[in-house]
């Protein structure tokens, strides 16, 4: 069977019970929850590392700076993190705070982005004399 499909079907068969066990138990069924994100993320840190590998040899072979794929890397890491983190807190009933995980995330990634404006905005400036 696809990882994928697995993944998808356990996650769906847990979503169902966490959501019949949250109205008895709602601290247990939130350890349950991050319990299968972690084991989620556990099983995709392989084809993780080859995508970041595969990533690397493209900028390489691009001459894209080793330096701005780090940052579109970690802006990216920031994105799915903070979703992550904005949508557990939705799930805990707290609107507010998820709401600020995804304002820090947004003004994060403005910072990670600022150099590669910027180098933009320097190469647009050099072909107008």
């Amino acid at each position: 069977m696809n990882p994928v499909i697995r993944i998808v079907a356990v996650g769906v068969v847990l979503a169902v019970l966490l959501s019949v066990l949250r109205e008895r138990e709602k601290a247990l069924s939130i350890e349950l929850g991050l319990a299968f994100v972690a084991l989620v993320l556990l099983y995709l840190m392989e084809p993780l590392r080859q995508i970041l590998g595969l990533f690397a040899d493209l900028a390489g072979r691009a001459g894209v700076s080793p330096s701005y794929l780090g940052i579109v890397l970690k802006a990216l890491g920031v994105a799915y993190l903070t979703a992550f983190g904005a949508q557990l807190s939705r799930d805990a009933g707290e609107g507010a705070i998820a709401s600020a995980i995804e304002l820090a995330g947004k003004v994060v990634i403005l910072v990670l982005a600022a150099p590669i404006v910027v180098a933009i905005l320097d190469t647009v400036l050099e072909l107008f004399p």
